[in-house]
């Protein structure tokens, strides 16, 4: 029998636009002093789920009601080009922004960077038979700038020459001819013909991807409509997945939450899903705020160890969703990144580039086959919570890759979306 699997997409665009020229600079003093180092690497991953957890805390508060989703590593991975790129008083808020070491230069985190796109190469390699996880950036420049020689050598797989001035139309197509096929055809049309103008001379874009089949899978038989309490209490239809399986169940008394590890097949990634015992109106945004990456990292860690026979009920869902990330990260204290005053002059040696929007699309399909979109503490071992899990009320989850520590892909389901 073909099994059919769902489709988990994401893609975030950085355009950006010239004010005025300047000078030549380097990123450092010795760009070929480059250290690719396992420490480097781990310390950037950190970074990522820091950011990460800030960035859906910030999202939610800003839209406490509604469903939520979102993939922190590819606005993280977007965002480091653009700290790639910048320079003086923007690279220092970005770096801090970005929480990115302070005893690493600009290059360290380079090193780390291209160090982990190796990794994620031979991962997605290695895990090819069992599930497809891409991630890829982009940087298309206007064939009117004068890319430095020691970016193109850098960024040689990011950076693509583009015609914005006498070809924007094509352009456009171009850009959204490769969104698509980052994303297997699931977003066509990222840009509109107006998206861009003449003046555009820098976009940056990430596509990410997931496809993967639950590793014990929900029987559609099996799938029925209940209710759905919402935080105000008003209870909807939903098309609720059963299973009574394996899994990984716990309480996590720091989150006041119920916790369920949904594994995809090869046991590299899971779907997290923290529930909280409290139903009242702002719980989520309450676990989100005491949520940090300490507790996240031993959630992950005792699941390891944890695996009880478990009564489920999850939402069958789907989501498509565009959110304006320009006032969150703003809000991050990204700096003056979206202002005139913005220092990006590393990749042309010109001071003048600004983010002008940052455009974020995101897409899940979760279904009865599956999903196309630090140490533990000695006193919790023990407690599991009881031995059913019925999401039948607002509740975050976390696509996660867990040796990594890597959230991919996040979001808050509040209420069906009809």
């Amino acid at each position: 029998m073909v099994r059919s699997t769902s489709v988990l997409v994401l893609v975030l665009v950085l355009v950006l636009m010239l004010v005025h020229p300047a000078i030549l600079q380097c990123v450092t003093g010795d760009d070929a002093n480059m250290k690719f180092t396992e420490d480097n690497r781990l310390q950037l991953l950190d970074s990522e789920m820091q950011f990460s957890l800030e960035l859906l805390q910030k999202v939610n508060s800003l839209h406490p009601s509604e469903n939520i989703f979102l993939s922190p590593s590819s606005v993280y991975n977007a965002l480091l080009l653009a700290y790639f790129v910048s320079a003086n008083h923007t690279e220092a808020s970005m770096k801090q922004a970005l929480y990115l070491p302070e005893n690493q230069d600009k290059l360290d985190t380079i090193g780390a960077y291209q160090l982990e796109k190796y990794y994620q190469k031979l991962r997605a390699f290695k895990n090819s038979l069992n599930y497809q996880l891409s991630s890829a950036n982009r940087m298309f420049i206007s064939n009117e700038q004068n890319v430095r020689p020691c970016m193109m050598r850098l960024f040689n797989d990011e950076i693509e020459i583009a015609d914005f001035t006498n070809n924007l139309t094509a352009t456009v197509g171009r850009i959204n001819s490769w969104v698509s096929g980052e994303t297997r055809n699931n977003i066509n049309d990222l840009l509109s013909s107006d998206s861009l103008t003449s003046n555009t001379n820098l976009v940056l874009v990430n596509a990410a991807y997931f496809r993967g089949l639950w590793k014990n899978q929900f029987s559609p038989s099996d799938t029925k409509e209940t209710e759905f309490k919402t935080a105000n209490g008003t209870n909807v239809p939903v098309m609720m997945m059963s299973i009574e399986s394996e899994f990984s169940h716990l309480l996590e008394e720091k989150l006041e939450a119920d916790v369920l590890e949904l594994p995809y097949e090869g046991d590299n990634i899971s779907l997290f899903i923290l529930m909280p015992l409290d139903p009242s109106p702002t719980a989520i945004q309450v676990l989100l705020n005491k949520t940090d990456a300490n507790i996240l990292r031993d959630i992950i860690n005792r699941t390891y160890t944890i695996s009880n026979q478990v009564s489920v009920a999850i939402p069958k869902f789907s989501s498509d969703q565009s959110l304006e990330l320009t006032p969150v990260l703003e809000s991050m204290g990204i700096g003056d990144l979206f202002e005139s005053s913005a220092d990006l002059s590393t990749l042309t040696g010109a001071p003048g580039l600004r983010l002008d929007s940052v455009i974020h699309k995101a897409k899940i399909t979760v279904d009865e086959e599956g999903t196309e979109a630090s140490a533990a503490t000695a006193i919790f071992a023990n407690r599991f919570a009881v031995n059913s899990f019925i999401a039948n009320r607002p509740f975050v989850y976390f696509l996660l890759e867990k040796k990594l520590n890597m959230i991919l892909f996040v979001g808050v389901f509040n209420s069906p979306e009809t």
